[in-house]
């Protein structure tokens, strides 16, 4: 890079670090790594807590991937140490109060219990949103989150058809045989949650009070767009970035064609 005498040396060093190759910011600032693991611990309970069988070691072990779930999703999607702290705060009080319940018998508490987790998963929801659809250059990350934000969608409303269970127990049927708990890890409502945000209803699970049909009508709403949005708002985020490299390409060659051709490029001030 060539020097201009006429700058002064704080200018040239100001000049210097502007022209440094700048790192990329991805979606969670830095924090890729914790956003793929929080992603894959999503997805590992998804999958795995219906199978889980329902026991007291059982419980003990998916109440903490859940609760290293909400960790994980605080440092990767939360940019404010604040919030941090208060998602780290809720969840050992979740786990706490879960393993009263639990080993306790203590069944009283468990609407306390599912209200301290369903504060923690709306916080992450609307962070996880906030960051994946905020302004700025398309990249892998913001698929994870959107990812991560559509599985937040579906355990968000999972937790509250369990509050709504522990208040008005027979709110959502059940078909004979399902063994379900109000007090425990609720794989039945995750598995009904699921499917009412995909709208594939396959009947073993439906809700029967009205409250409980207000929130699955809302649920597949919001679970159609959701789709609609975020898809449509990566592919403008791609366009864009398309449409900016070409013209920053077009920019480049028209300014470079009067050097080839050896004449000084018109200015503005010159007209």
């Amino acid at each position: 890079m060539e020097q201009d005498p006429g700058l002064s040396g704080a200018a040239r060093r100001d000049r210097r670090i502007a022209d440094l190759p700048r790192r990329r910011l991805s979606l969670f600032f830095g924090r890729d790594r914790g956003a793929v693991f929080f992603v894959a611990f999503l997805s590992l309970t998804t999958f795995v807590l219906p199978v889980v069988p329902v026991s007291q070691v059982g419980q003990l072990a998916l109440s903490l991937s859940f609760a290293l779930t909400l960790v994980f999703g605080a440092f990767a999607t939360i940019h404010h140490r604040g919030v941090i702290y208060l998602i780290i705060g809720l969840t050992l009080s979740a786990l706490s109060v879960d393993q009263i319940v639990e080993f306790r018998h203590l069944p009283a508490l468990a609407p306390l219990n599912t209200t301290l987790k369903l504060v923690c998963l709306s916080i992450l929801v609307f962070m996880t949103l906030a960051r994946a659809f905020r302004p700025g250059r398309f990249t892998g990350y913001r698929v994870i989150g959107g990812i991560a934000g559509y599985l937040l969608i579906g355990y968000t409303w999972a937790y509250a058809y369990q509050l709504l269970l522990q208040y008005v127990p027979g709110a959502i049927h059940f078909e004979p045989g399902l063994a379900f708990s109000l007090y425990r890890q609720p794989a039945h409502l995750i598995y009904f949650s699921f499917t009412t945000l995909t709208t594939v209803g396959y009947g073993d699970i439906h809700p029967a009070h009205p409250v409980a049909r207000s929130m699955a009508v809302a649920e597949a709403l919001v679970g159609q767009l959701y789709l609609a949005i975020l898809i449509g708002s990566l592919v403008g985020m791609a366009l864009q970035v398309k449409s900016a490299t070409e013209d920053s390409a077009a920019s480049n060659e028209a300014q470079s064609e009067p050097r080839r051709s050896g004449e000084r490029p018109v200015l503005a001030i010159d007209r």
